[in-house]
């Protein structure tokens, strides 16, 4: 079931201080999960993600509490994680937050359909931020380029074909990165020279974009409780 979650007119939940994407988008529900679902009903959720904030799975997920509270569903408390593998241990457990966002890109995306202790409760579309190869503004030097990425982004490699003298002049050397903001922060630590990141990555490490491209419609799934409890119920 599809529904439009659109700003209504003269209603705002937002803070002064809140630059959530205003865009509105439709989200895709699981039929049997929206009678009981906490994502449609008021109060505060707790929902994991990967982080730290600034990532793309963080801003996907700033979005989507900006469209539930247009729904007058709950208010979103982000639990970032340091990988979706500690994520998916976390998510369910005892201390752990109820729900999940997880991309249709992750490599370990399949694990969360898997998991006994979830199920899918919806999915969305959102656009990425920019992505790129960014480094300081001394540029890129040819020869051993010690990159910092995640491993679902080293195909952006290909971006430096786009760059002076093209992708020939380098010798990649990998340097494993959990997240956008992570690889960014690899170079400030001097342990990488570039890394792929996004825009808020490169802003927030104050590297420059040497390559990029724009950001892609991304799919989001959004995963919660195998068994929701139904409202009110009490258990014994």
């Amino acid at each position: 079931m599809t529904e439009p979650l659109l700003h209504p007119h003269g209603h705002s939940r937002r803070g002064a201080g809140d630059r959530s994407d205003p865009t509105p988008f439709p989200i895709l529900w699981e039929p049997a999960r929206i009678p009981h679902s906490p994502l449609l009903r008021p109060g505060t959720l707790r929902v994991g993600t990967l982080g730290p904030d600034g990532t793309t799975s963080m801003v996907a997920l700033g979005r989507l509490g900006y469209r539930l509270a247009h729904l007058g569903g709950p208010e979103i408390e982000a639990v970032p994680y340091d990988s979706f593998e500690e994520l998916l241990a976390a998510v369910g457990s005892r201390g752990g937050p109820s729900y999940a966002l997880v991309p249709g890109a992750a490599e370990c995306a399949t694990r969360f359909f898997w998991s006994p202790r979830l199920r899918l409760d919806a999915t969305f579309s959102s656009p990425t931020p920019e992505y790129g190869i960014a480094s300081y503004r001394t540029g890129l030097r040819e020869g051993i380029l010690r990159l910092a990425t995640l491993h679902e982004t080293r195909r952006l490699v290909e971006l430096l074909d786009g760059a002076e003298g093209g992708r020939g002049g380098y010798e990649i050397a990998w340097v494993p990165a959990e997240s956008t903001m992570h690889a960014a922060q690899l170079v400030t630590e001097g342990r990488a020279d570039a890394a792929v990141t996004n825009e808020p990555g490169r802003a927030a490490h104050r590297l420059e974009f040497q390559v990029s491209r724009p950001g892609v419609p991304m799919v989001w799934m959004v995963f919660g409780p195998a068994v929701l409890a139904r409202p009110g119920a009490t258990t014994p």
